[in-house]
Parts: structure tokens; sequence; C-alpha cells
């Protein structure tokens, strides 16, 4: 036993000298450029199709450093998309109106603001009424004597009657102006009972004669106070940031026996939430699921991620279509569309888009300075950074400088961080190295054993 120590030493030996020599690896980084303002700046740059490509799934392989060398740390989160809304920061109401009626019917509302309000963007009247119309217009004065137009004439209205719509807002720029007067014309408006007085005349069964009347109301249109208010934008996140992604290609093919179309398509790995197909086939309505590779050892198949029925229906004027296919957001390189045809002809494929989230990378740099962005290990381990501070200035809403992304280049010779035995598996070279290694092992423990035999003294003649 002792005779095959040396040889399994060596088979170690050699096996993690192979392992070894097999670890160099070839990292590939971008530099990353922003105008900062001051000595610190958050900054935020979006990774590109070269980046997904060659990065891990889940970006652990991506490292940050400085002009220095220096590690910084960085979250890599998904983008969101921000709508800026228009809102009303602060409503008052206005104290000590006076009235004047005009002779056409309309009513003249004078206010003066208090030195200390704020300036507003619009006014609304408030009014208990419902199922009214009526026109409104603003004026405004520096000092209570030349009044200018705030607005063109506005209609205020309420259609509850029909629906639940309703506006009592007059909107005009904003202004410094303290004085304001409301024009509205024709204050009393008439109103059409909802009950209908009907009266009928009978001669035995028979009806002879029957009168309808609807009753009309003249009623003042009541303003219970008259509020100002100011206009403000606010960001507010809409959902996650979606961007369209141009594929490498795509291949279409035909299986007949399984009365099937199949439609492959190559991506550089972004992380993909759908695919919209292009044909020019039109009146149809087809069962697709789409798969992506599965590796089992040595074994590959297919593994369904999402089904759908894609259709178009264009037939004079009446035009629909669903042509999109989601799925749960995914980085392969390559994906199989499968369209189930029954007997129906196949479908003419004349594209394929491609429609993903967007992530981009967050971090604290110190300086202006350009920093380097490095990717492609395929065996490196997520690192664990503390970035409790840049998940609290996002907490803050605070808005990061926009970085962008060099150029790709190729760092040679860097090599991968430790020995890692699940290399041994997957690479040729080094299962071809043990298996010599092995056979001259074999080979000699063979060769021993022969001696061993030989040098042996014969057994004695049987009696």
């Amino acid at each position: 036993m002792k005779s095959f120590a040396p040889g399994i030493a060596g088979i170690w030996i050699a096996v993690a000298a192979l392992a070894q020599a097999a670890e160099p690896t070839e990292l590939l980084k971008k530099e990353i450029t922003f105008s900062g303002k001051g000595d610190e700046s958050l900054v935020a740059v979006k990774l590109d199709a070269e980046v997904y490509s060659s990065s891990q799934s889940g970006y652990a392989d991506v490292r940050l450093r400085d002009a220095r060398g220096t590690t910084i740390p960085f979250l890599v989160q998904k983008s969101q998309e921000v709508r800026t809304q228009t809102v009303r920061r602060r409503t008052w109401t206005s104290s000590k109106p006076t009235l004047k009626p005009l002779e056409n019917g309309g009513l003249e509302i004078t206010l003066t603001l208090d030195e200390n309000d704020p300036s507003p963007n619009g006014l609304s009247l408030v009014t208990p009424l419902r199922n009214f119309e009526q026109r409104a217009r603003v004026l405004t004065s520096a000092d209570g004597e030349t009044w200018e137009p705030a607005s063109a004439d506005t209609v205020i209205f309420d259609y509850s009657r029909f629906m639940d719509v309703r506006n009592d807002s007059v909107t005009f720029p904003s202004t410094s102006r303290k004085h304001f007067r409301i024009v509205i014309n024709d204050v009393t408006s008439e109103q059409q009972s909802e009950l209908l007085e009907l009266t009928r005349r009978l001669r035995g069964n028979d009806e002879t004669e029957r009168t309808e009347r609807v009753a009309i109301d003249r009623r003042p249109f009541r303003i219970d106070q008259i509020q100002f208010w100011q206009e403000g934008t606010e960001e507010r996140a809409k959902g996650d940031h979606k961007q369209n992604y141009p594929i490498i290609g795509f291949k279409v093919s035909e299986d007949t026996k399984a009365q099937q179309t199949i439609v492959e398509i190559e991506t550089h790995r972004e992380p993909l939430t759908s695919f919209v197909l292009k044909t020019s086939s039109k009146n149809f309505s087809r069962n697709a699921v789409l798969q992506v590779p599965e590796q089992h050892g040595v074994q590959k198949s297919w593994r369904e991620v999402s089904s759908t029925t894609i259709s178009r229906l264009d037939f004079q004027t009446i035009k629909r279509e669903q042509l999109r296919i989601d799925l749960p957001e995914s980085r392969e390189s390559r994906y199989r569309l499968v369209i189930g045809n029954r007997d129906s002809s196949p479908l003419t494929i004349t594209g394929v888009a491609a429609e993903g989230n967007v992530y981009e990378l967050i971090f604290l740099a110190k300086s202006s300075q350009p920093n380097e962005l490095t990717y492609g290990d395929s065996e490196a381990t997520a690192p664990s950074y503390d970035t409790a501070s840049l998940r609290a200035l996002l907490t803050e809403n605070v808005r990061p400088d926009t970085g962008q992304l060099g150029p790709e280049v190729k760092i040679v010779g860097v090599a991968s961080t430790g020995f890692k035995w699940s290399s041994i598996v997957n690479d040729p070279r080094i299962l071809t190295g043990v298996i010599g290694v092995l056979v001259v092992v074999l080979g000699w423990a063979l060769y021993g054993a022969v001696k061993r035999i030989d040098a042996s003294p014969p057994e004695p003649p049987a009696p």
C-alpha cells in the first residue's frame, strides 16, 4: 500500500498543477467617466450589452476601483422609471370677498390676499350644487385699480346626472399679485326637473288624451367659499425602467412532423422580460411556448419559461393583434420559441424585438477622476460591501450624477482568485491530464507487481 502513496500524491500534485494552470483567465474592463460637481459625488451608470454579455447572471464578478486601484463599494440595482407629476402642495381659503352683481345677470367677486400668502397657481369655487355649467374668468391687479386677465374663459361644471365628472377650478400662471377678480357669467341658471308630470284622459278603457309637462327651476349659482392653491412637481416611481435591446439574430425552422414553427433567438444576455414577433401573416391565433436551455451533466434540454397565445385579426376596419411573449426576467444567450401550427400553414416570421429591464451601478466617487469597472471572471464570488450609506442616500431621493461607460478593454494574463475543484469536472485539459497520470501510475504498479512475482521462490513439487 505504501508503494501507491507516491503515485497517489503525484496524481494530486499533477491535478492541482493542471487546475492551477487552467485558472488564468482574461478579464475585461471599462472606464467610467462622469462630470463631478464636488469632492464627492453619487454616480449612477447604466450597464451595457458588453457587460451583460460577459458578466455573471448575478453580477458577482463585477468590481469597481478608483484611479489608485482602491476598491469602491457599489450597488447594482434595477433602474426605476420616474414620472414627474404636478400636485397641489398648499391650499388656503380667501376671506372677506366683495360681491357685485352685473347687469347681464353675472357676478363679480373681488378678493385681496394677505401679504404672507404664497403665489397661487389657481383657485377653486367650492359649491354644494350638482348638475351645473358656468363660465368664469380670473383677472389680477397689482394695485387693485388696473386689472389684467390672468386666465381665459373657463367652463366649470358638474355633469353628475350623466357621469361622475366635475371641474370647479380655474388655473392661471403663478403670480405674486395680491388682488384678484372673478367674473361669472349668468349666475342664475335654468335646471330641468328630473320629475315629469303626466296627465292622461280616459274614456272607458281607452286613452283619449295625454299631456306631459316638465318643470323648469331657475336657481342661483351658490358659492360657499373660494380656495386658492399652489402647484408643485413631484417625482414618483412609475415602475421598472424598460428598454428595447437589439438581438444578435434569429433562425426560423419548421418541424413538419410535430407541426411546429421553431424560432431560435440569440441575445447578448441582457435582462429580458419580453419578446415581440414581427410577421407578415394575417388572421391567425397560435399557441406559443418560450423555452431556455438547461443542462444536467452532459445532457442538454429545453425548459419552458412562458406560454401565451399570439394572434392577429386584420379584416376590413377591424385590426387587432397580440404578438408579445412575456417571461420572467432572464439572462440567457439563447431562447427558443415553439409555435404550434396544427394543420394550418406556418407563420412568416420577419423579425423579433426584445425588451427588458435596465440595471445601473451606483457608487460614491471621491473625485472626478475616471474609475475602472472590471468583470468577466466566471468563477468569482459576490463581494460583501458596506452599502448602508448608498441606500440611505437613495432613500433621501438624492439624484445621482450620470456616468458613462467607455469601450471594453481586455486585461491579458490576469489570474482568477484561488483554486476551485469544480473546474476539474468541466475542463477537458485537466481530465486528460488526470487520465494520463493514472495510466502511468497503473503501469508502474503493474510493473512492480510483476517484478515481485518473478523474485518469489518457486513452489515445492506436489507429492
